[in-house]
């Protein structure tokens, strides 16, 4: 059995062991679309280089009184099959979402995920 190196299946796979660490994640689609209806592809008017999978990664902090809270961080994670980079904008993407704060990571597989997640979780 050969595993899949489809973006859209390393997308997926990701999605799926996020949900199942109970992480909060999403599919961002920021392409053109095609409207059937008109017969023409419709432009993209979003943030250019955001990454394919956006979500909020929860982190428990206790406070000065002694009590705990959670909060979010942006997690903001680009998929690439392997051996590929990600292009200008989606590293700027990452590196901006990184200095303010975010997680921001560039992976091509689940292990991949797993190894730069593990920090934060």
């Amino acid at each position: 059995m050969r595993i899949s190196t489809k973006e859209t299946d390393i997308v997926r796979a990701c999605l799926d062991w996020l949900a199942l660490h109970r992480i909060k994640a999403w599919r961002t689609n920021n392409t053109g679309i095609f409207d059937p209806a008109k017969k023409i592809h419709r432009r993209f008017h979003g943030l250019r280089g955001v990454s394919d999978i956006l979500g909020i990664l929860p982190q428990r902090v206790r406070l000065a009184d002694g009590s705990e809270e959670t909060f979010g961080n942006l997690l903001a994670v680009e998929v690439k099959k392997p051996g590929e980079k990600p292009r200008g904008d989606q590293e700027e993407f990452l590196q901006d979402i990184r200095v303010q704060g975010g997680i921001g990571l560039c992976v091509h597989s689940l292990c991949e995920l797993e190894d730069q997640l593990r920090p934060y979780l």
